[in-house]
């Protein structure tokens, strides 16, 4: 099978004329849009046409957008030394930065309006917009003047988000020497990271150790970039009235901090759970104290056969039309249309990747298939991110932003499907390691992000004093993971440089990247409880939860399916379902 995805239904080049038509376009939708700024922020009063005509212009304007800046992170994503697609991001990032001004000034303006609720039920064009525009009336609270918001646009081109491109370039073509079954091979670090997997413990170790070396050579470069990126974070959203770059990610998540500290708390309560696993899985695999971190995604069993990308597919397909034909089929096109990415090549991003390009009803999907075990879960769950933007295909581009916390629900309930699927066909023993291995994965999400929280958390506290050198990123690093894990890893076996290894700790914009899929791994299990209650008719219950995700905040959105976000019982009850697993999996090992 073609490992490599096809990007032509975008473009079918650089130098295309569909391409170079698109870049005009862009162009000339700018102009439109700073036209209409200036024949309208500068007018008294606020009506239902100007808002009208704004919101067409700013849909035509994403819908061109979208699809010029995903052709270039794309491509740059599977080769981040490819020249054209950094020319393209860099150029639609300068140009694209004069509508700063333009969206800041519109959000102040409407908020200078005291009946937009009147105005918004006289309009079915403006009614259809009506959470997207109550939330840009949240926003302007947070809005700084035009001027300043096309200046902050213009410099992080050049300040947070060439950082991040910097860390992406330097990390995805960094190698390391590691033996492979007798041969001395040069690996990436993504490739590395993927042999925490393997059930070669030699071989483990030795990724691990490596994988440290290597690190341990760019840890000045991408401490500047994490310094560059946090620093920059702090003084914008300082400037715009945040109390905190957290504040700044709940707003945005629209996520409040009640629910954030409930499932915190849940959280904390539930680690001496996630530590047992961790000291049996230590007396599985042969060490007679803790477990090294090594060995902590370890395969438990006997040595099993690589999985063929041919099979990861059928698996994947088959174990979702346990769930509906709907998904299964979405998964198939995905396949067969070669929306995925997932050759293993130096240069290529380390990370699972899903970009859902909404003007032509289409996803990509990046990976690094390695033939392990993980590889079918890293799939599934970008293909949840696809198919709950195929939930939203009906709606404008403006409508088409989602919560992340709730994006990452319904890739690991996608997840969550094929491991039940897996179990529910598999004998006894092979389904105990299906279990285990899916015990593994909820400690990532939960102890593992819940660490890398920790670690950001105080991250932007210390920032805030200056810059941290290498040594001190990587105590703070070491710390919360000993926080997290408690006494059930060596912690000597931590290596320092564990902060490198999250593109999400780089990617300007995108702060707390981490306690969203916590939260995703907890909604998923729930709402997977739900479906084992009530079978089909959840099915189309599910599907009319994802086509609304982009209307709603997250609290609302979860009412929807009767869950009470707010109530740290509903955490603990997600949560009791893994420790459930965790005594089955313990009694019968």
């Amino acid at each position: 099978m073609n490992m490599t995805w096809n990007l032509d239904s975008l473009y079918p080049s650089f130098e295309s004329e569909k391409l170079k038509a698109d870049r005009q376009l862009l162009g000339q939708l700018i102009i439109d849009l700073k036209a209409w700024a200036e024949g309208n922020l500068k007018r008294e009063g606020v009506s239902v046409a100007a808002i009208e005509d704004f919101l067409r212009l700013y849909n035509d304007y994403k819908s061109v957008y979208v699809c010029l800046l995903a052709y270039a992170e794309l491509t740059l994503s599977a080769d981040s030394n490819y020249e054209l697609a950094m020319n393209l991001a860099d150029d639609i990032e300068q140009v694209s930065s004069e509508i700063a001004g333009v969206a800041a000034g519109f959000k102040r303006w409407i908020n200078t309006c005291d009946h937009m609720d009147e105005l918004i039920v006289s309009s079915p064009y403006l009614l259809q917009h009506q959470f997207y525009l109550n939330e840009l009336l949240l926003q302007s609270r947070y809005v700084l003047n035009e001027d300043v918001e096309v200046a902050i646009a213009r410099m992080q081109s050049t300040g947070s988000k060439a950082w991040g491109r910097l860390y992406m370039e330097t990390a995805s073509s960094t190698l390391a020497d590691v033996v492979v079954q007798g041969e001395s091979k040069q690996a990436t670090l993504a490739e590395l990271r993927s042999m925490a997997y393997e059930n070669n413990a030699a071989l483990r170790k030795a990724a691990y150790e490596a994988e440290a070396e290597a690190c341990s050579r760019i840890a000045g470069v991408c401490a500047a970039c994490m310094n560059g990126i946090s620093g920059e974070a702090l003084t914008i959203y300082g400037m715009r009235g945040y109390q905190s770059s957290l504040e700044k990610v709940l707003v945005a998540s629209r996520m409040d901090s009640e629910t954030l500290s409930a499932m915190l708390a849940a959280l904390q309560e539930s680690l001496p759970a996630f530590h047992t696993y961790y000291q049996k899985k230590a007396e599985l695999l042969g060490h007679s104290t803790k477990l090294p971190f090594y060995d902590i995604f370890a395969p438990i069993g006997e040595e099993s056969m690589k999985i063929s990308y041919e099979d990861a597919q059928k698996t994947i397909v088959s174990s979702f039309a346990t769930f509906s034909e709907e998904l299964a089929n979405l998964a198939q096109k995905a396949f067969d249309q070669r929306w995925i990415d997932a050759e293993p090549k130096a240069g290529k991003g380390g990370f699972g990747l899903c970009i859902d390009i909404f003007p032509i009803g289409e996803s990509r999907i990046m990976t690094q298939f390695t033939g392990n075990a993980i590889d079918i879960s890293i799939l599934a769950h970008e293909l949840g991110h696809a198919y709950h933007s195929s939930c939203l295909a009906h709606e404008t581009m403006l409508n088409t932003d989602y919560p992340i916390p709730i994006a990452e629900t319904a890739s690991i309930f996608c997840e969550t499907i094929v491991n039940q699927a897996l179990i529910a066909s598999s004998a006894k023993k092979e389904a105990h390691l299906i279990l285990e291995r899916s015990i593994s994965d909820a400690g990532y999400y939960l102890v593992d992000f819940y660490a890398r929280y920790l670690f950001e958390l105080k991250l932007y506290e210390k920032r805030a004093l200056g810059p941290l050198p290498v040594q001190e990123l990587n105590e703070l690093m070491i710390a919360c993971m000993k926080e997290a894990y408690g006494e059930s890893i060596a912690t000597d076996t931590i290596h320092p440089y564990m902060w490198m290894n999250k593109a999400g700790y780089f990617m300007a914009g995108y702060e707390f990247m981490n306690f969203p899929y916590s939260f995703g791994l907890l909604f998923a299990k729930g709402l997977y409880a739900e479906y084992l209650k009530k079978g089909e008719e959840f099915v189309a219950r599910y599907r009319q939860f994802l086509s609304a995700t982009s209307k709603h905040n997250i609290a609302d959105i979860a009412k929807f399916m009767d869950i009470d976000v707010h109530s740290i019982d509903f955490w603990r009850g997600a949560l009791k379902l893994i420790e459930t697993d965790i005594e089955a999996f313990i009694s019968t090992t």
